[in-house]
Parts: structure tokens; C-alpha cells; sequence
């Protein structure tokens, strides 16, 4: 039976969003490559869908509120925070380094620490004001998760959008734990 901390609801599914963003990522930057048919890196990170914001500031959106509450609290030890500047990407290359750096900072959190920094309050700048939070496990499991999963999904759809064939397993492979992979074999080979 597994035992649910606010560590194991939270550190591994944020690890697991930078995992398949960087898989998409990956996957886009091949494609691209092989097609030049496909726009081109800038195009795409300049590329907006309705009224959505471009995709360059996708991966901010996602990393700002990912570790908001780690980076406040001191969880993250001597491990670097990502600038959060849009303006820094200029290829798939620097998104994907984004991502490696956020996950990054995941690995660096203790699991203990965290365990008992869930009810702890801290405050953060959101839109030029200041928010009270008034726990970091409920901001991980209210905001910054489902937030995270809207930022990755908007990448996803925009690229799909411009006309690459990201497959659903590009997408949920990276969630895939080793007895999942285990199980799906028969299909996934």
C-alpha cells in the first residue's frame, strides 16, 4: 500500500511536467530538423493561439509557480533558479535547458524538509502584487500543479497546431513509472 506525503503528491508530478516537456521539446526540435517544411524555431516560439500568450512564455508561466514556494521557503539548497526572462529563448535548445533547470531543482528538495514545510506560509509577486499563501502544499496542489499541466499542454497544442505529430506518447510516457512501462509493454514494445 503506498503511503501519500505532500513530497510524493507534488515533487515527482512537477519532475515528471519538466520529464515530458522536455520529451516534446526534444521530439519538436527532431522533427523540425528532418521538415523544413515545418516553421521555424523562432516562428514557433513567437506563435500564439488565439488568446493565449506566445509560447515562449509558456515555460516561465510553468517554472514562476513551480518553484515559487521551494525558492521562498529555501527548499531547493544551493541549486540556481532559472532566469524567468522570456526574452533568454531563442531555440528549442534554451527551452529544454529551462526545463532541466527546473527539474533540477526538483531533485534538490528533501523530501523531509518538504514534508515539513507543507502547511508553512510565503508570500510571492504575482502581476505586481503581493500574494499571502497560506501553505505551500495547498498552493502546490490548488495552483502550481494544475498550472503546471496548462502551461505543458499549451506547448503541446501550439506545436500540434503548427503542424507537428507529437503522439500521445511523447506526451504521457514521461509519467510512465517503471511497472506502468512494465504493464503497457505489449502495446508500447
Amino acid at each position: 500500500m503506498s503511503t501519500y506525503t505532500p513530497y510524493s503528491t507534488t515533487i515527482p508530478v512537477l519532475r515528471n511536467i519538466c520529464n515530458c516537456a522536455i520529451n516534446i521539446l526534444t521530439t519538436a526540435k527532431e522533427e523540425r530538423a528532418a521538415q523544413d517544411t515545418l516553421p521555424t524555431e523562432q516562428e514557433l516560439l513567437d506563435t500564439a493561439f488565439a488568446d493565449m500568450l506566445p509560447m515562449r512564455l509558456q515555460p516561465i508561466l510553468f517554472g514562476k509557480f513551480a518553484v515559487a514556494g521551494i525558492q521562498k521557503l529555501g527548499l531547493h539548497g544551493s541549486t540556481p533558479v532559472p532566469e524567468m526572462n522570456p526574452a533568454a529563448f531563442s531555440s528549442f535548445d534554451d527551452m529544454i535547458t529551462f526545463f532541466k533547470q527546473v527539474a533540477a531543482i526538483m531533485d534538490a528538495v528533501d523530501e523531509k524538509a518538504y514534508n515539513e514545510s507543507a502547511n508553512k506560509d510565503f508570500d510571492m509577486e504575482v502581476a505586481s502584487k503581493t500574494l499571502h499563501m497560506s501553505g505551500l502544499e495547498d498552493f502546490a496542489q490548488s495552483f502550481a500543479i494544475p498550472n503546471a499541466y496548462f502551461h505543458l499542454n499549451a506547448i503541446y497544442m501550439l506545436l500540434r497546431s503548427k503542424g507537428f505529430k507529437l503522439g500521445k506518447g511523447k506526451y504521457i510516457g514521461a509519467f510512465f513509472t517503471e511497472q506502468a512501462k512494465n504493464d503497457w509493454k505489449p502495446i508500447t514494445g
